[in-house]
């Protein structure tokens, strides 16, 4: 069986539907996975992956029309994507749920049903995705750092929002709180029209929060440029570091992170302008992370490189579990 990305040995030749849970749902183990069953099928084959795992994390063939994942097949905290392959009585793939080029589907965070209970908070954030054309059902293979904030922020119970495709206009941003703008990793950006621009910062001097998550030159989009327009609004300004060795920030805010030394990035950008304070620089002195208050609220800007995208941010090893508290302790103590 080939479950690599080979489109055309892998294209379906019967639609199938789609497992439950939905995008983005968190399950607890055990747990049942159930699907309708498919004409000439003989063996249904269901591989999960962590996210940007290149190895199944959990193999699971049957010959019936769902499958029950007990405790001790995933771990629990995991965030995975799934597919089904179907197989005819020869072996052969005659149908699978991945979207073109392998694209899985679908993605699933697992929880404990005894795990602590994180009192939520007030504040509404909105993940915007419309300027680099990323969208939170495609978190599973390129965009997973994109995942792992959305996943994060909701666990430590903020209200998230996401938006792919509407204009950051005052009847939208007047929901939330907080406007999150998440740079993606590479490809192509959507800048910002002058009334967005005009409407970030109305929508700051009256109180909400801007955060810019950006990255120096690289991947294949020049982020820094792209943020400038509306950031030069804020007296601020974002230039690459060109430097491709990795950096730490070291010099953090202890008010802000508390339980975190440094932070391992790269492709970093330095914060430039007027009147802002700063959370965080490399060691060689540029300003990584700064806030400015701006009329009744504040901007915050991140030019710590791939500190909160890629895997820095996801992933299980112990650089990105440091990056992602240092993320988490940023937005629990700025918000």
């Amino acid at each position: 069986m080939n479950s690599n990305c080979g489109c055309s040995d892998n294209s379906p030749t019967k639609p199938i539907v789609r497992l439950s849970p939905d995008n983005e749902e968190r399950i607890s183990l055990p747990h049942v996975f159930q699907w309708e069953s498919v004409d000439s099928a003989h063996t249904y084959v269901l591989l999960i992956n962590e996210i940007r795992g290149k190895e199944a994390a959990c193999i699971k063939e049957t010959k019936e029309t769902q499958v029950r994942l007990e405790e001790t097949d995933l771990d629990i905290g995991g965030n995975y994507l799934w597919h089904l392959e179907v197989l005819d009585d020869a072996g052969r793939t005659i149908g699978t749920t991945k979207g073109g080029c392998g694209t899985p589907i679908s993605t699933f965070a697992v929880q404990s049903d005894a795990a602590e209970v994180l009192s939520s908070t007030d504040h509404r954030i909105l993940l915007d995705f419309s300027h680099n054309q990323s969208d939170i059902r495609g978190l599973g293979v390129y965009n997973f750092s994109q995942y792992t904030a959305y996943s994060l922020l909701r666990k430590s119970g903020f209200e998230v929002g996401t938006n792919s495709d509407r204009k950051l206009w005052k009847d939208l941003l007047s929901d939330y709180d907080v406007l999150m703008l998440h740079s993606k990793y590479a490809g192509t950006i959507v800048p910002f029209v002058p009334s967005e621009i005009e409407a970030i910062t109305n929508y700051v001097a009256n109180g909400g929060s801007l955060f810019v998550l950006c990255w120096g030159s690289s991947g294949g989009a020049d982020h820094p440029d792209f943020y400038n327009p509306l950031l030069k609004e804020f007296d601020i300004e974002l230039r690459p570091i060109p430097d491709p060795e990795f950096r730490k920030a070291e010099n953090l805010a202890a008010e802000v992170f508390s339980d975190v030394s440094e932070i391992a990035l790269q492709c970093p950008a330095e914060v430039v302008g007027e009147d802002y304070e700063v959370l965080g620089s490399a060691a060689t002195g540029e300003d990584l992370l700064a806030k400015r208050r701006y009329g009744e609220g504040a901007v915050f800007v991140s030019g710590m490189g791939m500190a909160f995208q890629d895997s820095y941010m996801g992933g299980r090893d112990e650089r990105a579990i440091n990056n992602q508290q240092a993320f988490i302790n940023l937005m629990k103590a700025t918000c």
